[in-house]
């Protein structure tokens, strides 16, 4: 295909797109996976139980929300539910609950004057050590430092 386009002999479209078709044509010949319709049906099934948790995370992340509370909305027993959200999200559901408060908390951080108290109870963080070692880990800096950084004019 580059010998065609630097070359460029009359009709080089043409033979571009060709080799463009060959290539496409190994690719889905080789590298093509057949999905089966039970298989497929049993993704939708899981993508909908998990836009189920995730649509309610959403909306009631600033209470305390349990293990139990979240299987029952996906219709599920709450040890199989942990499996389940850890192996198509990636990470535990109490991981991806803090990470949603903390994304809440650090918009609040940085576009209110609000107190760091009054912020993490809006956004349902009861536990100020747990908050601050998770908000860390995340940011690497403390809510302080962050407002520092905001309020620092840039050069």
């Amino acid at each position: 295909m580059q010998v065609a386009n630097d070359i460029r002999p009359e009709g080089y479209i043409l033979r571009f797109n060709s080799l463009l078709f060959e290539i496409l044509f190994q690719l889905y010949h080789n590298f093509s996976v057949k999905i089966f319709q039970a298989d497929l049906t049993h993704r939708t099934k899981d993508l909908n139980r998990l836009n189920l948790v995730l649509d309610y995370t959403n909306q009631h992340y600033n209470r305390p929300i349990s293990i139990d509370e979240i299987a029952r909305t996906a219709f599920l027993d709450s040890g199989y539910f942990c499996r389940f959200f850890k192996k198509h999200m990636g990470l535990t559901y109490l991981e991806y609950l803090n990470e949603v408060r903390l994304s809440h908390i650090y918009q609040d951080l940085i576009s209110t004057p609000d107190s760091l108290q009054h912020i993490l109870e809006r956004h349902g963080f009861t536990n100020y050590k747990l908050f601050r070692r998770v908000f860390a880990e995340h940011f690497q800096a403390t809510p302080s430092q962050i407002r520092k950084q905001l309020d620092t004019p840039k050069l």
